[in-house]
């Protein structure tokens, strides 16, 4: 083969899928656990990335991933972060990677709404909000009438178990106060 001939490394199964791109807010949408969580990756891709938005206060159960680290980059906001027995704060701009198997949880501290671009290997994650999450399409839902033990039960189906409460607004003002 000369230098100037070329190998074809496609294959069947990467043929398949074509290039393709999703602008801010575009892609399949749902209103997970009060906050919208918005599928950016195409069907098919991995990494899978969700785009999730999360209100002042906002805070998900503490839980543990069997399947999938769970990492993302902070576009907008600031958290408190306890993962294991490690407790850190993060800004715009950081990276954030919590292994698998280890428990955690958030907080999003200030006025201000935070903007997570979540990355995973696996659909596990995303099975759960699918099965869990309103669309967007429909109006959010009142968090009192959501069944959060039942949301809890298809989250230790989907590899995700929910082992203990929301960290408190008091826990993460005071990760955010001893690291200032």
């Amino acid at each position: 083969m000369s230098s100037l001939q070329s190998t074809d490394h496609t294959s069947p199964a990467t043929s398949r899928r074509r290039g393709a791109k999703t602008a801010p807010h575009e892609g399949e949408a749902y209103w997970f656990y009060g906050d919208l969580a918005v599928l950016r990756s195409p069907e098919g891709a991995l990494p899978i990335i969700i785009e999730h938005h999360l209100g002042p206060g906002s805070s998900p159960p503490l839980h543990v991933h069997h399947d999938v680290d769970d990492s993302f980059y902070l576009i907008a906001g600031a958290l408190a972060v306890r993962c294991g027995d490690d407790t850190f704060s993060a800004h715009a701009g950081d990276y954030v990677s919590l292994p698998l198997g280890v428990p955690h949880t958030l907080r999003v501290v200030g006025d201000q709404e935070a903007i997570l671009l979540q990355t995973h290997s696996g659909a596990d994650f995303l099975n759960f909000i699918k099965a869990v999450g309103v669309p967007a399409s429909q109006q959010p839902p009142d968090m009192a009438t959501l069944d959060f033990a039942a949301m809890n039960d298809v989250a230790g189906r989907t590899g995700q178990p929910v082992l203990g409460p929301p960290m408190t607004a008091e826990e993460a003002s005071a990760i955010v106060d001893r690291l200032t």
